[in-house]
């Protein structure tokens, strides 16, 4: 695998409280190297993003209630129409944990096919905390997303979470290829991201892109 081929199943995440606009730009330009799958940063940053991305076809990521996921339908709504506006092609919605644990599975598929529904065309990933749920509750919420019409989900935000491959496979067992697999967490190196994708992730989400790219060899 060369490294654009390992860049287009990559999300690039420049997500954190502490990001300066500086440092954004210095990103952003370091990416644009790279034929990313898509680029994610925090709703603030969407206009700046979409103008720096301008012409590299590189898609943005917009984080929907991110990361806890306890916002009102109604404000996760809202964070997508205002994405959506400034330019972001994807989103990836937390879902209702507080819903879902509490057995209100409904609300959760509501929730999620609310912003299925603004989002139209574009990509919707579930993003969910595979290091708290089950292997029972990993297959459940992969179901509601997938009849939600989201189109992949999420193993987790990415902070404070390590996914395995067990938590892929547990998915991808269940449901093959009706739902695709995002990676996010624990994935820093080379190694890391060959072995998810060699038990079938469709997409890396990683706030290291640039560490892992860095394994590669060049031909």
């Amino acid at each position: 695998m060369t490294k654009e081929e390992l860049a287009r199943m990559m999300d690039a995440s420049f997500i954190k409280m502490d990001v300066t606009e500086t440092q954004l730009r210095e990103f952003i330009d370091k990416c644009k190297k790279y034929p990313f799958a898509a680029i994610a940063v925090d709703l603030f940053y969407i206009p700046l993003t979409f103008k720096l991305l301008k012409g590299t076809g590189i898609p943005i990521v917009a984080p929907i209630s991110y990361p806890l996921g306890g916002m009102t339908t109604e404000a996760k709504v809202c964070q997508a129409q205002y994405a959506l506006e400034n330019g972001a092609s994807e989103m990836d919605m937390s879902i209702n944990f507080s819903a879902f644990w509490s057995g209100d599975y409904e609300v959760v598929r509501e929730d999620i096919e609310a912003v299925v529904k603004v989002a139209q065309d574009k990509v919707v990933k579930a993003v969910i905390y595979v290091t708290e749920m089950t292997d029972e509750e990993k297959v459940k919420i992969a179901r509601i997303a997938k009849e939600a019409g989201a189109k992949f989900i999420s193993t987790c935000c990415g902070f404070g979470c390590v996914a395995k491959t067990h938590d892929v496979k547990v998915i991808k067992d269940a449901l093959g290829d009706e739902m695709k697999v995002m990676v996010a967490g624990g994935v820093h190196t080379t190694e890391q991201a060959l072995a998810m994708i060699e038990i079938g992730v469709d997409r890396i989400h990683s706030s290291t892109p640039f560490d892992i790219l860095e394994g590669i060899e060049s031909p």
